[in-house]
């Protein structure tokens, strides 16, 4: 009876250690799984950009329909989208092709944009990130209720390049939540 007691408190104790860390690694996974499905969507969106030679748009949206505009946060979910016509890169016209809608992520989790990203990303045939007129770079960071010593950041470049941080934006500055 005694190594039974013995027994279930060293028990307790590993689950009471345990759940905390087990916790912090939840958290991890999902922010890293945001993180992720945001990068499969540019790296979608610019193969079907040289694909299709033709621009190909990511843009924020609220209703999973049509672009939302503005430089707020695209955890409200996202749509990538063919430009018949290079014209209105920022929003789907009646001619242009939905490849891709993402839906809304946890409640806990953003993912806000820095620089020149706004309510849209877009790539041009040549895999370049940016419209007819300019160049777009920034840095999209995914965060959750943890704050910025946890945040994850997707730095792109106007040479159609990302990579991910988990520390620094594009230009330089610590990520912020």
């Amino acid at each position: 009876m005694f190594e039974l007691l013995i027994a279930m408190t060293i028990g307790a104790i590993i689950v009471v250690l345990g759940v905390p860390s087990f916790n912090g690694t939840l958290d991890n996974q999902r922010m890293t799984s945001a993180t992720n499905e945001f990068v499969m969507s540019l790296n979608l969106a610019k193969s079907e950009a040289i694909k299709r030679v033709a621009y190909v748009s990511i843009c924020r949206t609220n209703d999973g329909a049509s672009c939302t505009g503005g430089a707020t946060s695209w955890d409200d979910g996202w749509i990538v989208f063919a430009n018949a016509t290079s014209a209105n890169l920022d929003s789907i016209d009646a001619e242009d092709e939905v490849i891709r809608v993402y839906p809304p992520l946890r409640d806990d989790l953003t993912v806000t944009p820095t620089g020149t990203i706004a309510g849209f990303i877009s790539f041009r045939p040549s895999g370049t990130i940016g419209t007819s007129a300019a160049n777009i770079a920034g840095t999209l960071t995914t965060c959750d209720e943890r704050g910025a010593t946890n945040a994850r950041g997707i730095l792109l470049e106007s040479s159609g390049q990302w990579h991910v941080s988990r520390d620094l934006a594009h230009d330089g500055a610590a990520l912020s939540c």
